[in-house]
Formats: structure tokens, C-alpha cells, sequence
């Protein structure tokens, strides 16, 4: 890391206008014109009828009602018959009105059979730095929901016509294009070669996987810039631990940085920071926290793991294990399992496994609430995948643990239904009882985006301020010492892109970065002449990133003008600045442990 390395990037202005009617933002009657349609049309018939009825009395003709009415219908197709002086006013409105609801009308409707070609065509000529999301199922909808009222511009392919969710989007001021996202063409039509970020969320693993990959081969038709950001949601754990196993990164310079998640997976962490299962004091509790845990599916299993790690780091190896009671109906199977995976695991937790179907007398009896030794239960997750089950399960905890202080906590899909009732109830005997709305919660911005890149950008530029701090600097000195919320677009990008590189530097010493399962293992530490070879390539990773932001080689330092004395090869460098890249590659183990990674050392040197 050089001393450059901060110094911000340049804004580019986005035209308003493009930008308003990309989003579709829309006056609230329009919401409402269906109904607003029918009343003007009545309401020109209603003029149209009186007018005729006042010209005709005023001239002496004698007309029926059906008369009046027939000719009132007539103003639609602009037949208002040669009518001579005096033409009320309510008939001069009504010749105006009855054709413009016509013409409005038949709009529409050629709108509607042609939406999709204008929905590709408002794509190809307005679609920059957009948001792309493939796939309407329930995560799709909320993803794109979110981003678009968070205000970006979203753009959602979708397969499956009949998806009442199209219509409502559109509403809303959502492109969708109906196809198959798997379709290069379909794709590239979508802008996914300019889009910002790509959600592939179609709830088939092979088929996100296929859109992955379809991507990554049409960005690298010219993609300059920042690389795409693309989000693959999959079901499948194993699949899933092995993309994350693959690396916390693509190489720098690719067109593409890929993050595979699981809204269950990702939804743990979310979950345990609203209702912790322990709270931290400074000082090792004098019990530890005796943890329920109600199925143990994809996000009850990381929710275990992620409480057991942060009582680990808290409170160190010598703290007691904290309990650990598990209701499933594989429990015993699927601790194993989780046991193979973590074998810290079993040193910082204490488990309890009982097998017993939720709906059963025995699930009813609770007699797993019964702890031999002592410690009541300090905290209750139920993360069953039935929300109406979830629910029930919780509620008749609630009611057997008679201390409210102790949470219950049941993650439902949504926060809408029953779950919603009871949110909003949530008292007498459901007082203590929390609805986690597990897509209200975790397919936001700021959750979703904070894929393992994007922790561990945000640790590089932590390190930084800390490092900064150690020499003295305040904000004042170097205005870069900010929270990661309040940095430039541009230099969070550039952190981006280090921690993208960083997979690459470590195979070129012969390591990788792997999910941490041992906890208690001593991180790595890199020889001198491993951290030498690192620090070149970040170095040569910095000059090339800052050539592409049009900077030049001077002998003084001049950030608006673009200008540095580092622009030369490592070896050229002072000693000084090149121990800055040093230090930022000896720090490479530390960052990885803060996001749940360790460097792995699988060749010699």
C-alpha cells in the first residue's frame, strides 16, 4: 500500500433528467388512473348529455333521452354532429374530454402489448450503473423492491410471464424483461455489461451458476472500470462452501468479482447483532450463555457457528464452554457433521442434542428446557422453515419460560401474515417473543452488499485508519480517516480491488484463503522474502490502478493534478514506501481472520 493509495477517484455527474425517468418516479394519481379513466369517461358522457339537452331545448328540437345519451357516446369518436349556436359549455368539455379518454385508453393498451419491447428499448438507451436481478422469485422481488426504493436504478429478467410480480414492478418503475436469463443475448440486452451490481437469484443453483458464468464471459467483452459485483444466491451448502472455498476474491483485473451467498447463511450474522446470544461486558461471564436452537438447518448451523466464534474471540480459550441445546429431528446427525467441519467447535460449545419432531406431545412437554445443570436457557432461536410452524413452536416456548428477559426469537421468511400480527401484538403471553423477517432484514443494501469483498475492503481501510493513527495522523492531516460509510465511492473501490488481489498474492507465495474451521490454530506468518514478493505485486497493483485514473509520473507529490513520485518499479522506490506495501501484505492473515477466512499454506515457499 503506498502513500497514494487514498486519494480520491474523480465523480461522474449523471444527467437528472435521464436519471428521473429511469426511475419511474410518477405522481400518485397514476397509481389510480384506471379509476380516474372510467370516471372522466362517465363524466363526459354525464357533460356531453347535458349539452345536447341544453342545445337542443334552446333551439326548439325535441330529442329523447336515448337520443342525447347516443349522441353523448358518439363524442368518443369525435361525431358531435353539425350543431350550430349555441354550444353549451358542458358540451364544449365534453367534445374535448370524450377523445382524450379515447386516445389515452388506446395507448395504454398498445403499451401493454408492446411493454416488453419498450421495457428492452428504455433498457438499451437508459441503463447505466444499474442494478441487474435475474430471477422473481420471493428474494428477487425483495431485492429488487429494496435497491429501487433505496434509489437505485433497477433493471429484473424474469422467465416466467404469468409472474403476477412483473406487473407490480413496473408499477413501481422497475424494467423487466420477461426471457430466459441464461440467454447471452437476453443478457446483454439487460446492460449487463454496464450494470453496477448482478443478483442471479432464479432458485436453481445449476441455472444461477450458468448466468455466472454467461456474465463473466460478456463483461469481458470491454468492461473498463470497476469490475462487476455479482451476487449468486445458492441453495445448496455444500455448493456453496465450495465457491467461498475457492477464494474470498476473483484476481485482480478481472471483470467480474464474484460472491456466492445464501439469504440463510448471510441472515445469522444480522440476526445475532439485533439479538446477541450474549452480551459482551469486558469481563468472562460468571455463567455462560445457555443457547436453544430449534432446527438446525442452513441458518441454524450458522447461527451455532457464528455465536460459538464470537465466544471464542471474546473471552478466549480458557472461558467455560457455553451451552448449546439443539431440537431437530437429526440432531445428532447433523452436530457431527458440523463438528467435522468446525473441530474448535466442540471446545467452545457444550451440546445437547434431542431428537423430537416440532408437532409432537414430546416438542410440546419441553422437557429439553430441563438443564441438569442448572443454567436456564439465556436465549431461544427457532429457525424452522414452515413460518406457521416457526410461530407455533416459538409462541409455546414463550410460554413455558416464565422470564421475559430471556428473548425467543423465530425467523420467518416474512414479516407479513401471522408474523405480522404477532409483531404487532407482542404482548401479554407473546411479550418477549421477536419476529426476525429473515428477507425484510437481510436482502437490503447494506446487508446483502456486504459480501466477504466487501468485509474485507472495509477491514484493509480499518487497518489503515488505525495505522494512521499510530503516526499521529488525525482527520484533519489525511481527510481519507473516516468511517468506511462516509469514504469516497472511489476510494472504497480502490479497497475493493486490493482485497480482490489478495487471493492472488497469496498463491504466488504458494497459499490460500480458506474459510476458518481451526480457531485455535496460530495464523501464518509470511517469510521475508514471501513478504517482499507480496509487497512488489501490490505495488504493481497500485501503479497500474492509479495509471488507469490518468495519473503521472512527477517529481512532487500533487493530488488535483494527478501526479506522484511512485509511479516507478518496487525496487526504484524509497525504503519507507515501500515498507507502507510491506506492512500491508504482513497484515493479510489478521484481515482475513475479521471476515472468517485464514491464509493456508499448501506448497513450500
Amino acid at each position: 500500500m503506498s502513500p497514494d493509495t487514498r486519494e480520491p477517484a474523480p465523480r461522474v455527474w449523471r444527467g437528472r433528467a435521464r436519471r428521473f425517468w429511469f426511475a419511474g418516479v410518477r405522481p400518485t394519481w397514476i397509481a389510480y388512473r384506471w379509476p380516474a379513466v372510467v370516471a372522466l369517461a362517465l363524466g363526459a358522457v354525464v357533460l356531453g348529455h347535458l349539452g345536447y339537452r341544453w342545445h337542443f331545448d334552446a333551439t326548439g328540437e325535441a330529442r329523447s333521452f336515448a337520443d342525447t345519451l347516443y349522441a353523448s357516446l358518439q363524442l368518443f369518436w369525435f361525431e358531435s354532429g353539425s350543431l350550430g349556436p349555441p354550444v353549451p359549455w358542458p358540451l364544449q368539455v365534453a367534445r374535448f374530454l370524450a377523445p382524450a379518454v379515447l386516445a389515452f385508453t388506446a395507448i395504454s393498451a398498445l403499451a401493454a402489448i408492446l411493454r416488453d419491447q419498450f421495457a428492452r428499448l428504455r433498457v438499451r438507451w437508459f441503463a447505466d450503473e444499474h442494478v441487474l436481478v435475474c430471477g422473481l422469485g420471493r428474494i428477487g422481488v425483495r431485492l429488487a423492491r429494496e435497491f429501487r426504493h433505496s434509489g437505485y436504478e433497477v433493471v429484473a429478467i424474469e422467465d416466467d410471464e404469468e409472474n403476477s410480480a412483473i406487473g407490480e414492478l413496473r408499477e413501481e418503475g422497475i424494467a423487466v424483461l420477461v426471457g430466459d436469463a441464461t440467454d447471452s443475448t437476453l443478457l446483454r440486452t439487460a446492460g449487463v455489461g454496464k450494470a453496477r451490481q448482478l443478483f442471479v437469484v432464479t432458485g436453481d443453483d445449476q441455472t444461477n451458476v450458468a448466468v455466472a458464468l454467461d456474465a463473466w464471459e460478456l463483461v469481458g467483452e470491454g468492461r473498463e472500470g470497476r469490475p462487476l459485483a455479482c451476487f449468486v444466491h445458492l441453495l445448496d451448502p455444500d455448493l456453496l462452501n465450495l465457491i467461498t472455498e475457492a477464494g474470498v476474491g476473483t484476481r485482480e483485473g478481472d471483470p467480474l468479482r464474484l460472491e456466492a451467498f445464501n439469504v440463510a447463511e448471510r441472515g445469522a450474522p444480522a440476526l445475532l447483532a439485533r439479538y446477541p446470544a450474549f452480551v459482551l461486558d469486558g469481563e468472562t461471564p460468571t455463567r455462560p450463555p445457555h443457547v436453544l436452537v430449534v432446527g438446525l438447518g442452513q441458518m441454524g448451523r450458522s447461527l451455532v457457528v457464528q455465536a460459538a466464534r464470537a465466544w471464542r474471540r471474546a473471552f478466549g480459550r480458557d472461558a467455560e464452554p457455553m451451552t448449546v441445546t439443539v431440537v431437530d429431528e437429526e440432531a445428532d446427525a447433523k452436530i457431527a457433521s458440523l463438528c467435522e467441519r468446525y473441530p474448535r467447535l466442540e471446545e467452545a460449545c457444550r451440546f445437547r442434542p434431542h431428537r423430537i419432531e416440532v408437532e409432537s406431545a414430546e416438542f410440546r412437554r419441553a422437557g429439553f428446557l430441563d438443564d441438569p445443570d442448572g443454567r436456564g436457557v439465556t436465549a431461544v432461536y427457532v429457525c424452522l422453515g414452515d413460518d406457521v410452524q416457526g410461530l407455533n413452536a416459538a409462541a409455546l416456548l414463550r410460554r413455558r419460560i416464565p422470564d421475559r428477559a430471556v428473548p425467543v426469537v423465530v425467523r420467518t421468511t416474512e414479516r407479513a401474515g401471522p408474523a405480522a400480527l404477532i409483531g404487532r401484538l407482542g404482548g401479554g403471553v407473546l411479550a418477549g417473543l421477536h419476529v426476525f423477517g429473515l428477507l425484510e432484514l437481510v436482502c437490503r443494501p447494506d446487508v446483502v452488499l456486504e459480501g466477504r469483498n466487501e468485509e474485507l475492503a472495509r477491514a484493509i481501510h480499518e487497518a489503515y485508519v488505525l495505522a494512521q493513527r499510530r503516526e499521529g495522523k488525525t482527520p484533519e492531516d489525511n481527510p481519507s480517516m473516516v468511517r468506511w460509510e462516509e469514504l469516497p465511492e472511489g476510494l472504497r473501490e480502490s479497497n475493493r480491488r486490493q482485497a480482490s488481489d489478495m487471493d492472488t498474492k497469496l498463491r504466488a507465495v504458494g497459499c490460500v484463503a480458506l474459510p476458518e474451521t481451526d480457531w485455535g490454530a496460530e495464523p501464518i506468518t509470511f517469510t521475508p522474502e514471501e513478504v517482499e514478493v507480496m509487497a512488489g505485486m501490490e505495488h504493481d497493483r497500485w501503479w497500474r490502478e492509479r495509471a488507469e485514473e490518468g495519473w503521472v509520473l512527477a517529481d512532487e507529490k500533487d493530488v488535483d493534478r494527478r501526479r506522484s513520485p511512485y509511479l516507478v518499479p518496487y525496487e526504484e522506490l524509497p525504503e519507507e514506501v515501500r515498507e507502507y506495501d510491506r506492512n500491508a501484505v504482513r497484515e493479510i492473515p489478521g484481515l482475513l481472520a475479521r471476515v472468517g477466512f485464514a491464509a493456508v499454506r499448501v506448497t513450500e515457499g
